[in-house]
C-alpha cells in the first residue's frame, strides 16, 4: 500500500497545448514538478506577427469556449449570497476553482498568442440572473416570507427569518448552478472534448471532471453513459489505485463505528462498483488482485482514519489523468475518464477540497 500512497515518480507532464504549464501531480505534499514541452509558442517568447494567427492555433475555439464557460459559472457563483453550512463551504470551493480555471485559461491563450476577450457583464435574463429569479418564485419574496414585523414582532426574529429566506434562496440558486455545470459533461460536450488535441485534452478533461463533481456536490446528478473506456492496459493501470482504495476503505469501515462507519461505507460501495467495471474493461490486461495491502499506522483513531481516507482518494485523480494524453479521438475513453474523475473527486469531498484541475497542479500557484 505504501508504494501507492507514495508514488515512485512524478506523473508525466500534461496539458501543455498553447504553452500552459499544467503538469501531472503526485499525492505527496510537495511533488517534484517537471515542465512539459512548450506549445506553439514557448512561454516568454514574444509573439511573431508574421506567424500563424489565432485561427491556426490548435484548439483555439475549444479553449475560448472553456474560458467563457469558466467566467460565466464564476460570475453566477459569485452572485449567490446567503448560503449556510455545507452549502457555503461547497460554494466557496467551487468559486475558487472556477476563478483559477479562468485565470489559467487566460494564460494559456495568451501564451499561444491568442487575443483574450475581456469579461462581459451578463445581459438581463441570462443564466447568471435566472437563478435569483427562479429562487424568488420558488421560495417567495423576502417581503412575503419574513412577515416584516407583522409576524415577527422583534428585530431579532425578523433578522433570523430574513437569514432563513436568504439561505433557502441560496440553496435553490446553488442547485441551478449545479444544473449549469451539467452542460460541461453532457454527451455533446464530451463528444466535442474528444476532438481536442492531445496537447490540451488533459487540461480540458480535468476541467470537465471538476464540473461533473461540482454538479454532484451542488445536488445535481449527471446522466452518465455506460462506462465503456478506458480499456485494456490503461484500465489495468487504474486498478493499481482503485484496488488499494477499496481495500483501505474496507479496513476503515471495519474499524469505525456508527456514523463514521456509515461515511466510509457510502464511499466504499461506489468504489467497489467502479473497480469491478474497470476490471472488466481491463480484460486480460488486469493482473490478479493482491490478497491484501500494507496500510500505514494510525488507523486506531478517527483522525488517523480520516487522514488515510483522504490519502487513498487523493491518488485516484492523478492516476486517471496520467494516461489522458493518449485518449484524443477515443470518445469512450474520454467520457469514461471524465466520469471516473468526477466521481473520484466527489467521493473525496469529505476529506479533500475541490480543486480547479483535479489530478493536475499549476506550478507556482
Amino acid at each position: 500500500m505504501a508504494a501507492v500512497l507514495t508514488r515512485r515518480s512524478v506523473l508525466s507532464a500534461l496539458g501543455v497545448g498553447l504553452g500552459v504549464v499544467l503538469v501531472g501531480c503526485d499525492s505527496d505534499p510537495d511533488p517534484t514538478v517537471t515542465t512539459a514541452t512548450p506549445g506553439p509558442k514557448p512561454p516568454g517568447e514574444p509573439a511573431d506577427p508574421t506567424a500563424a494567427g489565432p485561427a491556426d492555433t490548435p484548439d483555439t475555439a475549444a479553449l475560448l469556449l472553456a474560458l467563457d464557460r469558466a467566467r460565466h459559472l464564476a460570475t453566477r457563483c459569485r452572485a449567490i449570497t446567503g448560503a449556510e453550512g455545507w452549502r457555503l463551504q461547497t460554494q466557496e470551493q467551487v468559486q475558487v476553482a472556477l476563478d483559477e480555471q479562468a485565470r489559467v485559461l487566460e494564460e494559456v491563450l495568451r501564451a499561444g498568442a491568442v487575443a483574450v476577450p475581456e469579461p462581459t457583464s451578463p445581459p438581463a435574463g441570462s443564466g447568471d440572473t435566472a437563478g435569483s429569479t427562479d429562487a424568488g418564485t420558488a421560495t417567495g419574496s423576502p417581503d412575503t416570507s419574513t412577515g416584516t414585523g407583522d409576524v415577527s414582532p422583534t428585530g431579532g426574529d425578523a433578522a433570523q427569518d430574513t437569514a432563513a429566506v436568504a439561505a433557502e434562496r441560496a440553496a435553490t440558486e446553488l442547485l441551478g448552478l449545479g444544473e449549469d455545470c451539467l452542460q460541461d459533461v453532457s454527451p455533446t460536450a464530451l463528444t466535442a472534448l474528444t476532438e481536442v488535441s492531445a496537447a490540451n485534452l488533459p487540461m480540458l478533461l480535468s476541467v470537465a471532471g471538476q464540473r461533473g463533481a461540482a454538479a454532484q456536490l451542488l445536488g445535481q446528478e449527471p446522466q452518465w453513459e455506460v462506462l465503456e473506456g478506458p480499456t485494456g492496459a490503461p484500465a489495468a493501470e487504474l486498478l493499481d489505485a482503485f484496488r488499494p482504495a477499496v481495500y483501505g476503505f474496507e479496513v476503515l469501515a471495519a474499524r469505525a463505528r456508527g456514523e463514521e462507519r456509515a461515511v466510509y461505507e457510502r464511499v466504499l460501495t461506489p468504489l467497489r462498483q467502479a473497480t469491478r467495471q474497470i476490471t472488466q474493461l481491463a480484460g486480460e490486461s488486469a493482473s490478479p488482485a493482491p490478497l491484501g495491502y500494507g496500510l500505514p499506522g494510525g488507523t486506531g483513531s478517527p483522525d488517523g482514519r480520516a487522514r488515510l481516507a483522504g490519502e487513498l482518494l487523493a491518488v485516484l485523480p492523478p492516476t486517471i489523468m496520467l494516461q489522458t494524453t493518449d485518449l484524443a479521438g477515443d470518445r469512450a475513453s474520454v467520457a469514461g475518464s471524465v466520469r471516473l474523475l468526477a466521481d473520484a473527486v466527489r467521493l473525496a469531498r469529505p476529506w479533500n477540497a475541490l480543486t480547479a484541475f483535479p489530478g493536475m497542479q499549476v506550478p507556482g500557484a
